[in-house]
């Protein structure tokens, strides 16, 4: 057992609040441990003062003065929780930023295809299309063609 459960032990026993299996393990570990019973013993010699002496009553005036500073403090816990929190989530907000920010960098722009990326992506033949609208045998066919595909290619290098 350690020493430093023991000493928690030792006042729970002088309080006389500590169970007896505990008790049985810590009187066995006393056996053993020569500082927890130097401990031991200066825990009953400070009791044994302390229960000498009489009981003080408190000053005129001290509950008067404390009481106020207890109304206090339960006001100011829910700040201090608040507190506490947002003291741990600013270091994890500023990691997802740098996070997001990083994956903004690293990912690649989407941009649009041109005309020619996507016949070539449908496995379409550019200049065969070029050549249907040139072999349009409507002249007003073929000029209409010709506006919407200069219109397209407009469109396409502007962006």
């Amino acid at each position: 057992m350690k020493c430093k459960r023991v000493e928690t032990w030792l006042l729970l026993s002088l309080d006389g609040r500590l169970d007896e299996p505990s008790q049985a393990l810590l009187a066995e570990h006393l056996k053993d441990c020569p500082s927890c019973r130097r401990l031991e013993a200066q825990y009953r010699s400070m009791l044994g003062l302390l229960r000498r002496e009489p009981e003080t009553a408190p000053l005129p005036g001290f509950w008067a003065r404390l009481e106020p500073r207890l109304r206090e403090e339960r006001k100011a816990v829910p700040l201090i929780l608040w507190e506490r929190w947002c003291l741990r989530a600013i270091p994890v907000f500023l990691v997802l930023a740098v996070i997001a920010a990083g994956l903004l960098i690293v990912t690649p722009q989407a941009r649009e295809m041109s005309q020619s990326e996507a016949l070539l992506l449908e496995n379409a033949n550019p200049i065969s299309e070029t050549r249907a609208l040139f072999e349009e045998q409507r002249t007003e066919a073929r000029n209409m063609m010709l506006i919407f595909a200069s219109a397209d290619a407009q469109r396409a290098g502007r962006r």
